[in-house]
């Protein structure tokens, strides 16, 4: 009868255990808001009652030198970004979280930090332009402020996430070491400026859009389809869908997307006033910044021109890796496992 009970104690502290570790890890994932008051802004403007999300995962160390944080791309959400933590090697994983402490970000205008569609004080198009530098000075704030972080190991991004980590490093050099732009710029080209006003422009002009002030969410089929349409290259589409399935699929291509219409365009806005640089030469600004690069691209990227991250990295000998998948921008989509090594093997150094 006591081995019964003692056994019986064992298995009910196990499963407190087990409870208490599925609990942790999910709080560990769990989004949260930080609120930062006014968030004054690079053009002199302020967001009003300013919040943050973000998401942890992992432990920081005792001397917090393992910090590694993960802004979220174009459209994106934090909760896009969990598959990228871990403890298992999942072959797309971007960070370790068994080594490192992992902070991903929400951007501002992606609906969950401070955005057009959730504001109260600025709503719509009350709400003022943002910048990459403005939602890397927020993150930032968050860093230092909510979680006291003296330091930051690395940053890594894609998309409009490598293009904060671009801002991240000019800003806060002696803060961050170690940078890993995926699939971003440090300064928007002309084509990409063309993608980027041509889906502004289709989402403007439909009629339920109402100059942004809007009652039902417009579905913007056009702005839909073009942001398909730059996103791969044409062979990835191709095979992805035959062409007896074409009217099909672009029912789905066409069909509303999870962001607020005003939030896409004042996102949208934010990438295309991306800019390091203010005036000066890649060379120069680049050679100024001690941050380790490493600068991942897509060859056939339709939607982020890779030539100016190359120019970056040829200007401080960093190393490079070129996919030449044909998911293109979508790179985690077929080259995430060369991805992944290189990151990885990058972060650990």
């Amino acid at each position: 009868m006591k081995i019964k009970e003692g056994w019986i104690r064992i298995f009910g502290l196990a499963m407190v255990w087990a409870l208490m570790v599925s609990v942790g890890w999910a709080q560990e994932r769990a989004q949260k808001i930080a609120e930062l008051g006014s968030c004054p802004l690079e053009s002199g403007k302020v967001v009003l009652d300013c919040q943050v999300g973000y998401r942890t995962f992992g432990a920081m160390n005792a001397d917090g030198s393992n910090v590694v944080v993960m802004p979220s791309w174009l459209n994106g959400r934090s909760e896009d970004l969990i598959p990228y933590f871990g403890e298992k090697n999942t072959g797309h994983r971007l960070v370790d979280t068994s080594r490192f402490f992992g902070v991903a970000f929400d951007a501002f205008g992606d609906g969950v930090s401070s955005s057009p569609s959730n504001s109260k004080r600025q709503h719509g198009p009350e709400f003022p332009v943002f910048t990459m530098e403005d939602m890397a000075r927020a993150q930032y704030r968050v860093l230092t402020e909510v979680l006291h972080v003296r330091h930051v190991h690395a940053a890594v991004g894609l998309s409009m996430g490598g293009e904060q980590v671009f801002a991240w490093a000019v800003l806060f050099p002696k803060f961050i070491d170690r940078a890993v732009p995926i699939v971003g710029t440090p300064q928007v080209t002309s084509f990409d400026l063309l993608s980027k006003q041509i889906v502004i422009d289709a989402i403007e002009a439909d009629p339920e859009y109402r100059h942004g002030r809007y009652v039902t969410e417009p579905q913007l089929k056009l702005a839909n389809a073009i942001g398909t349409l730059i996103v791969t290259a044409p062979q990835y589409r191709n095979a992805e869908v035959p062409r007896e399935q074409f009217a099909e699929w672009l029912k789905t291509v066409e069909s509303p997307q999870r962001q607020d219409a005003n939030d896409r365009v004042w996102q949208a806005k934010a990438v295309m006033h991306h800019d390091v640089l203010h005036g000066r030469t890649i060379e120069d600004v680049a050679r100024g910044v001690p941050v380790k690069f490493l600068v991942i691209v897509a060859a056939e990227d339709r939607m982020v021109t890779p030539q100016p991250a190359l120019e970056w990295a040829k200007a401080v000998g960093a190393e490079t890796y070129i996919s030449a998948g044909s998911c293109a921008h979508l790179i985690m989509n077929c080259d995430a496992e060369a991805v992944s090594l290189r990151v990885e093997r990058f972060l650990a150094q």
